[in-house]
């Protein structure tokens, strides 16, 4: 018997070990070739791996890395899905590097050189991309003829190297352009290499590789990875080549939401029109209705590669992550314990009332600031079925779950089910595989085996940790991180004290919008720049507000910290009500917190002065 027990005790952790290495990896380059084997197509894929130049706008964690590397030609070899005797699309994958782009740059050179420099960087790179794929081609094959028909003489000379005859020799020439335009961008004093024209070289290039045996009618899409990370007059320079490409090469760019800066050409008056120009996918609105289920499958893919036979049938995302109900969580909140006084008065009332549920006693009975009479009165009604009781019930049901286990109590809130850490997550697929592993972690933490569905309680625990974790890793997403962190403070303690107390005020209220003093005319350009670095690093999410949206006007957008730190803070993770915050106060949380939450707080400001939750003691300082 104990040597079973080891070895059951000695499988789980295996399983442990193994979920945690099929969890713990959140990003796609972390899973290296596991990337493929794991990759689930999510909706818009088919509208990305069209004819077409794309612009797939996510956050960070929101998937773009993955399906970017799926079309490239490694990860289509790699998932099986393409014929590369004769592809019907070939992907050629660039990452851009932050340290290497911003190096051109300075005020050594004029504007138009650095044009003209980095253009012929940008060349150098998509033909060495190109030049990679003849060489995999060629290895995958077994076949040295592939390329016969490619004039590498042709092409080494529009990049103005020393004329080539062969693969090799074309890649060793572009290697070592590479290393002298480096070498000259850090010795401006040196002899400039010469420099190839704009796109020339792209267009000859591609043209050339449909001389490849088998891709005459293929399409090569040139993806470019954290286009965020491009200096401003780099973008434009980028634009201008996504502007006039087309025939057989499209670009595919993955950026962060506000990372796109500049929509104009080289051309000024040239600017970037959707869908003329390109394909727009925001990954937020595309996945929004489908996410829980591309989510479970991701998830199940995971679970389904570790042995589980010593537990029965695979473990499925609805087992593992139990929700609940309005109702079944106020019951494991404690509900029933806080109306015990009123369900024996009601009883002495009324055979009928007896039968609702504690939940609903309990949210009338608040509604009534605690009187018997007049909460027995709206209950009657409520049962009679009146649709004003009726609406009542609905608008504070949710939200008055925050109250019931009391001041200071550990777990105010319970986030649970697959289809709420789903939500949590704001379509953002690299939150839901942490919020996953978290879950994971407290299971195991709590000694409990991976055959058992994981307590509401622990799923709580660990999705307030994910917040956690995400809102110390702010102060280091960018300069000012600093000011982001407290931002969310400031606001995450604003909606806490809304959400602990509902009656009085709009339940649920979550978001805000940003107004603007008169005498200011066209806003505060500090706020701008604060919440458009909020934005782009998910310390908030926004959406069209009811003015005419435009990119660029901070007015036109509801704002709403990002559903991830709700369990921390305890607030809704339910996109639901709003109020209005000044840009002059959003500026002020960052440092000046308690009189500024005061204000924002407006007639209900006394709250400020509750005691912070247990969870967030670790700020006491920054909020007194």
């Amino acid at each position: 018997m104990a040597a079973i027990d080891a070895e059951i005790i000695m499988t789980s952790q295996s399983i442990a070990q193994n979920l945690e290495q099929l969890f713990g990896s959140f990003r796609a380059e972390s899973l290296h070739d596991d990337v493929y084997k794991l990759f689930n197509e999510p909706e818009y894929f088919y509208y990305l791996a069209a004819p077409k130049s794309c612009v797939l706008l996510g956050g960070r964690g929101s998937g773009k890395t993955t399906a970017l590397k799926c079309m490239s030609y490694e990860g289509q070899a790699a998932l099986q899905t393409a014929n590369f005797t004769q592809p019907s699309y070939v992907g050629l994958y660039s990452r851009i590097n932050t340290n290497t782009v911003a190096s051109f740059s300075g005020a050594e050179l004029p504007l138009e050189t650095w044009n003209k420099i980095f253009g012929h960087f940008v060349n150098l790179m998509i033909c060495d991309e190109a030049a990679n794929y003849v060489r995999w081609l060629k290895q995958e094959r077994l076949d040295e003829t592939v390329d016969r028909a490619v004039n590498y003489g042709q092409l080494s000379r529009a990049l103005g190297l020393t004329p080539c005859q062969d693969l090799n020799s074309f890649l060793a020439e572009i290697e070592s352009a590479r290393i002298d335009l480096e070498i000259y961008i850090n010795n401006l004093d040196e002899e400039a290499p010469r420099i190839s024209p704009l796109q020339t070289p792209i267009d000859l290039v591609m043209r050339e590789l449909r001389k490849l045996i088998g891709h005459e009618k293929t399409n090569f899409f040139i993806i470019l990875d954290e286009y965020e990370n491009l200096l401003d007059y780099q973008q434009r320079l980028v634009n201008t080549l996504i502007k006039h490409s087309g025939g057989n090469y499209y670009f595919k760019i993955g950026v962060r939401e506000l990372g796109w800066r500049e929509r104009a050409t080289l051309n000024p008056a040239e600017v970037l029109i959707s869908p003329a120009d390109y394909e727009r996918i925001r990954i937020e609105e595309t996945l929004e209705r489908e996410f829980p289920a591309f989510a479970k499958r991701v998830c199940e893919a995971r679970l389904q590669a570790v042995d589980l036979q010593n537990f029965g049938p695979p473990i499925g995302v609805d087992m593992l992550l139990p929700g609940l109900s309005i109702k079944e969580e106020a019951l494991a909140l404690g509900v029933s314990k806080r109306v015990s006084d009123f369900r024996s008065h009601i009883v002495k009332d009324s055979k009928r009332l007896a039968d609702l549920h504690d939940h609903e006693l309990y949210v009338f009975l608040e509604l009534s600031n605690g009187d018997y009479s007049t909460a027995v009165n709206s209950l009657h009604d409520y049962a009679s079925g009146s649709l004003t009781a009726k609406q009542r019930y609905e608008n504070y049901a949710y939200s008055l779950l925050f109250s019931i286990s009391g001041k200071g109590s550990n777990i105010s809130k319970l986030y649970c089910g697959h289809s709420v850490l789903a939500k949590l997550t704001h379509q953002n697929i690299r939150f839901y595989m942490q919020l996953v592993n978290e879950c994971i972690r407290e299971q195991i933490a709590a000694g409990k085996k991976m055959s058992e569905a994981i307590d509401p309680h622990l799923q709580t625990l660990a999705a307030r940790k994910v917040g956690l974790s995400y809102l110390r890793e702010l102060e280091g997403v960018s300069t000012q991180g600093g000011s982001l962190a407290k931002l969310l403070l400031g606001l995450g303690r604003v909606f806490q004290l809304l959400a602990a107390n509902p009656i009085g005020g709009k339940p649920e209220c979550n978001q805000f919008e940003i107004t603007v003093a008169p005498h200011q005319g066209s806003g505060d350009t500090q706020a701008e720049a604060l919440l458009t670095e909020a934005v782009m690093h998910l310390a908030l999410t926004r959406t069209p507000g009811t003015k005419l949206t435009t990119e660029t006007d901070i007015r036109s957008w509801d704002y709403a910290p990002h559903p991830i730190f709700a369990p921390y803070f305890g607030f809704s993770h339910r996109r639901k009500r709003k109020m209005s915050v000044s840009e002059h106060d959003l500026i002020a949380l960052t440092y000046q917190p308690q009189d500024t939450i005061k204000k924002i707080l407006g007639r209900r400001s006394s709250l400020a002065n509750e005691a912070l939750p247990a969870q967030m003691s670790m700020f006491d300082e920054y909020f007194c």
